[in-house]
């Protein structure tokens, strides 16, 4: 890239390492004391009329004038090192021919000697200074005495401590302007980053923070539109069985509904094998998912090592996007692709969840509320046939209301059951305290509780272990014949333990159905939190459950 390119307005721009001399003084101050050094110096050429000296005193004098006027820049260019070439060779030539060393315009000299060190280096100037004290000595030497040679060292040594001490200066600045531009030029990233992060910011704020997909979807390409110059903004969702891709959302002009991931377009395939945002400022007529799509932005959406979606925003105008919008998409682009994957996971887990418990409440309804549905229609049916008979059948009426009334409260208790449930607010054991108190009330059965927590496991942890425990203390409650029950619950060293025993008949294995008290369903609970369970029932009457389950080595 060229150092002196064009700026915007058409101006040609110095190169970056030499931006910080456009202030650089231009020397007029020195320029004026030499002058007026000569002047003071030569009071007695002046009063005599040495016309040689009178008339090299006005041309220097035009010339500072000039070079105050118009000042050489103090620039590395060739240029500039010219116009310093020619006025060392324009005041060599005047102090020559007034005097050479005794002439009191060799103090013209030494601005001449600065200029050249400020603009190109000590090396420069060196170059320059030389040839002229070299040119000056050689004149002034022949026929000159001791105190002439050591006016002529005296010179030199003036002229050379001041070109290499401008050199310095010179070299001193260019680091100092080479800083400046580092310094502006990471300034300038540090600007172009804040105004993305403030971006990303404004997006990260509005991410959806909820499990619902459509949600999500709406309320990220509507972000995605305020911050992307876009005419269609689309989201299409990865279909693993038939391996292409499905318009989930579209936003602006309508895009094409399936893409099929074998006769993808090109930049779909593209966006899928890059590894991040792609971005294409002009696209083929007809080429994009839009129909009158121009340039687009496509980001392929991975979660968890795969691709669960596309997204791409399209406009109708060529060059619409910048590499920032490419950025920012980008940036939205990464917790979007987590936000879908996590609800179509959430989707998953609900509707395994919801068949799970209606699973639940179909057995619990069946073992609690069935068998006495179906004895109220035996009943119904006696009271039928003595009706038949001509028999009183108001003592079984009445009979039959109590038990409707019994089966009642069984269906209020068995859905308060079901509604209950472990909360932020309520741990495990307040649950089952309360659950117990329950128990205590409406079946006469003693209840005891032993709780010994010093931490709370993670909320599903102690959701199944609720559910667990409510399954136990259910089948204690009425399959059990007990006239106590004792509950359990130990949260210390690690691990967990919930044990719920009681003094009934215990288990008969001969009777017992395939699914009895409900054991298939809490062995997959325990399954599912990676818990043990084990079942007693010694011979001497009982029955007891524990389940254990052991706190990640990272939780503890």
């Amino acid at each position: 890239m060229d150092p002196t390119r064009d700026t915007d307005d058409g101006r040609s721009s110095v190169p970056a390492t030499d931006r910080s001399f456009n202030t650089v003084t231009t020397l007029w101050p020195f320029r004026l004391l030499a002058l007026v050094g000569a002047v003071v110096i030569g009071r007695d050429q002046l009063r005599s009329v040495d016309w040689v000296f009178v008339a090299g005193l006005i041309a220097a004098t035009v010339y500072s004038v000039v070079v105050i006027a118009r000042p050489i820049p103090a620039h590395d260019h060739l240029a500039a090192r010219l116009r310093i070439v020619i006025e060392a060779a324009l005041f060599t030539g005047i102090v020559m021919v007034t005097g050479a060393w005794d002439s009191p315009l060799a103090l013209c000299l030494i601005p001449t000697a600065m200029i050249a060190g400020f603009a190109a280096g000590p090396w420069f100037a060196a170059q320059v200074m030389t040839p002229t004290i070299l040119v000056i000595t050689i004149q002034y030497l022949p026929g000159a005495g001791e105190a002439d040679y050591e006016r002529s060292a005296l010179w030199a040594g003036v002229l050379g401590l001041v070109t290499f001490t401008s050199g310095l200066s010179h070299r001193a600045s260019a680091e100092a302007a080479r800083q400046q531009e580092a310094a502006r030029q990471r300034v300038s990233r540090l600007a172009e980053a804040n105004s993305l992060l403030f971006a990303l910011q404004r997006v990260t704020q509005t991410m959806p923070a909820s499990l619902d997909l459509d949600d999500i979807a709406d309320s990220t390409l509507t972000r995605v539109r305020s911050l992307v110059p876009a005419d269609s903004v689309s989201l299409y969702l990865m279909n693993e069985t038939d391996r292409r891709f499905e318009l989930f959302r579209n936003h602006g002009s309508g895009a094409a509904g399936t893409i099929r991931i074998d006769d993808a377009p090109l930049m779909v395939r593209s966006a899928m094998q890059a590894p991040r945002t792609l971005r294409i400022t002009r696209l083929t007529p007809g080429s994009g998912l839009a129909a009158d799509a121009s340039s687009g932005i496509y980001a392929a959406l991975r979660a968890r090592g795969a691709v669960v979606g596309l997204l791409a925003v399209e406009s109708r105008d060529v060059e619409a996007h910048t590499p920032q919008h490419t950025e920012i998409v980008q940036g939205m682009a990464e917790p979007f692709s987590v936000a879908i994957d996590n609800a179509r996971l959430f989707r998953q887990i609900r509707s395994a969840s919801a068949n799970e418990e209606r699973g639940r409440i179909a057995r619990d309804l069946h073992d609690q509320v069935g068998s006495s549905l179906a004895f109220l229609g035996f009943e119904v049916d006696r009271a039928q046939q003595l009706a038949d008979r001509g028999e009183p059948v108001g003592p079984l009426l009445e009979e039959l209301r109590g038990h409707v009334t019994t089966v009642v409260n069984d269906i209020r208790e068995t859905l308060h059951d079901l509604r209950t449930d472990v909360t932020d607010e309520r741990d495990l054991p307040a649950t089952l305290r309360t659950h117990l108190e329950r128990v205590r009330d409406r079946r006469a059965l003693d209840t005891r509780l032993e709780v010994d927590a010093e931490f709370r496991p993670p909320r599903q942890v102690e959701r199944e272990l609720w559910q667990m425990a409510l399954e136990a203390i259910t089948n204690a409650e009425k399959h059990a014949k007990a006239t106590t029950l004792f509950v359990t619950y130990l949260a210390k060293d690690g691990h967990v333990e919930l044990r719920v025993a009681d003094d009934g008949i215990g288990l008969n294995p001969d009777l017992q159905r395939a699914d009895g008290y409900g054991m298939i369903g809490m062995r997959e609970r325990a399954e599912g939190i990676r818990a043990t369970l084990r079942v007693e029932s010694p011979n001497s009457g009982g029955t007891a459950v524990t389940v254990r389950y052991d706190l990640p080595e990272a939780l503890r």
